[in-house]
This record gives structure tokens, sequence and C-alpha cells, in this order.
């Protein structure tokens, strides 16, 4: 059975729904999610999309993600695709949003979250053939070595800004403990 998806507007108001290789192929405006997973030192998951992809088979990527479908929600969509490819249950962080165009056919209202695992995502090995956490350091060192998907650059720029005002919060935080 086809996955179908909901077909929206630049303002993300639904207008219809079709299955997603027709929209994809049609370059019609969907919804989409992102996540980041973090472990305890604050590194990044690192992914290596399966050879096997239709899109950007062999790319690596600093976001996990997938299409929300008909009717669902960005939030029950990003809990989906977290349980689905990284075997973990956790409720959202909502960080950002953005207007994902590439191209002609990729073309998503895209949301991104973040999490923080307390133990070691299992990867659907059909999607994903790798992953790695690495400080944001050594990522800054392979994306000049690697090849990332598209959206990498925009999600990194995210994920920077979200881990500094993180940071930012984590000493506030321990100054107020500390008086």
């Amino acid at each position: 059975m086809e996955e179908l998806i909901d077909i929206v507007d630049d303002d993300d108001r639904p207008i219809s729904s079709a299955p997603k290789e027709a929209v994809h192929s049609s370059g019609l405006v969907h919804r989409s999610v992102f996540f980041y997973i973090f472990d305890d030192y604050g590194r990044i998951l690192v992914s290596q999309r399966s050879d096997g992809r239709e899109y950007y088979p062999g790319y690596r990527s600093i976001a996990i993600g997938g299409h929300v479908r008909r009717g669902e929600g960005y939030d029950a969509a990003v809990r989906r695709k977290l349980k689905e490819d990284a075997g973990l249950e956790a409720e959202p962080a909502f960080i950002s949003t953005y207007k994902k165009r590439y191209d002609d056919q990729d073309r998503e209202n895209a949301r991104v979250y973040a999490f923080f695992a307390d133990k070691e995502p299992v990867l659907d090995p059909v999607k994903i053939q790798l992953g790695k956490f690495m400080s944001m350091e050594e990522l800054e060192a392979n994306l000049l070595q690697e090849k990332f998907t598209p959206e990498t650059l925009t999600l990194y720029e995210i994920a920077r800004d979200f881990l500094a005002i993180a940071d930012d919060v984590s000493r506030k935080a321990k100054k107020t403990k500390g008086q």
C-alpha cells in the first residue's frame, strides 16, 4: 500500500493528499520532520544512508527524518520516525522550522527536533547503514571530506545554534544553583 502524504501550500495548510512518489515526482510541497540524536556528551549522531535508498544513497546526514503522513501531526510523525528508524521512544523537543527547497522535486515544509539519547540508538539497517556520534568539531572536519545530503548545511546551523542556547541555559542553571 502506497504511503499517502498531505500536499500543503507555502503556509503549511493542507490542500490535498497523494502517494509520496507522486508528490515528489510532481514537486509538490509537503511536510517532513528531521531530528537530531545527541548523546550525554553533546555529540551528534552522524548517519550514513543505506546504499539501497532512493534519494542520496550512501550519503551522510546529521539528522534522521521522514515524511508526515496524511492526517498525521508533526509531533506524532517525529515520535513514529524516532521509533522506526532509531528504536527510541521519547517526547520530541521542537527546535526549528524551515522550508526545504533544494530543487523542483524536493520541496518540503520541515520541522526540526532534538533528542538526547540515554541509550544507544538501534538504527534501521534498511535505511541507515552506519551511525557514529561526533563532536561538532569532528563533524565540521567531515563536512569538507564526505558526501552529505543537501539539507546538511542548514541543519548544521540549526544544531549549532541549538547547542549554543542549550549550553548557555545549562551554565545559567549551574550558576543559579551555586548562588
